[in-house]
Parts: C-alpha cells; sequence; structure tokens
C-alpha cells in the first residue's frame, strides 16, 4: 500500500536496464560479434564526467547499447522521486537512539481469552 507510482516506473525503468544490459552482453557473446565498448562507449562516457559530451562516440555503438544508455540516464533522472534515494542516507542515528522497552499489558496482550491447545508455560 506504500508503494507510489513512482516507484513501480522506478521498477520497470530498472528492469529494462537490467534486461538490456545483459541482453547486449549475451547475444553479443552468443552472435560472435562483440562489440568493443572500450573503443566507443567508455570514451563517451568519460567525456560525460568532463562536461563535454562527445556525441560521435556514442553514435558508433551499437543500438543494444544506446537503449542500455538511454534506460541509465532515466533511472538516474527517477531516481531522486523514488524509494532509491534512500541509498544516500546512511543510518547514523540509529548509534545513538535509546533502547526500546517493550512492556506487557495487565492481561497479556489485549486480554484474550486462551486459545485451544497445549497449555502455555508461564
Amino acid at each position: 500500500m506504500a508503494t507510489t507510482r513512482n516507484d513501480k516506473l522506478m521498477y520497470v525503468v530498472l528492469v529494462a536496464a537490467i534486461v538490456v544490459g545483459l541482453a547486449t552482453t549475451l547475444l553479443g557473446a552468443a552472435g560472435g560479434e562483440e562489440h568493443n565498448y572500450r573503443l566507443s562507449v567508455s570514451p563517451w562516457f568519460r567525456s560525460l564526467f568532463v562536461l563535454q559530451p562527445d556525441v560521435a562516440a556514442m553514435s558508433e555503438s551499437g543500438l543494444a547499447f544506446q537503449l542500455h544508455t538511454l534506460t541509465g540516464m532515466a533511472l538516474c533522472a527517477i531516481w531522486p522521486f523514488s524509494r532509491l534515494v534512500h541509498a544516500f542516507t546512511a543510518p547514523v542515528h540509529y548509534l545513538f537512539r535509546p533502547y526500546i522497552v517493550y512492556r506487557t499489558r495487565p492481561g497479556g496482550p489485549a486480554a484474550r481469552p486462551d486459545r485451544r491447545g497445549w497449555e502455555r508455560i508461564r
């Protein structure tokens, strides 16, 4: 009940990125036409880090790599609006929180009658 539409969209995009990435690897290896991503995709990816995207480098790669990159970018775009944003949080407050004390109510939990079966050990 707590899952939102954004979370469901994130699951679809995440699965699509995984499936396209696996398909790229498996079909390329099975077909004997493995694409050397180090020559086309890696320089393009490095060009993103220096904020000067090399479009020609990515256009040389195959359609499967382009789809995989597109779904990865879509996943990065919807990341802040889904539950994946919790990957950036560290539960540091758990180190300093007080212990949780559990107490029973008089008469047991909600004072229910005993169920049939074995006798409780008290």
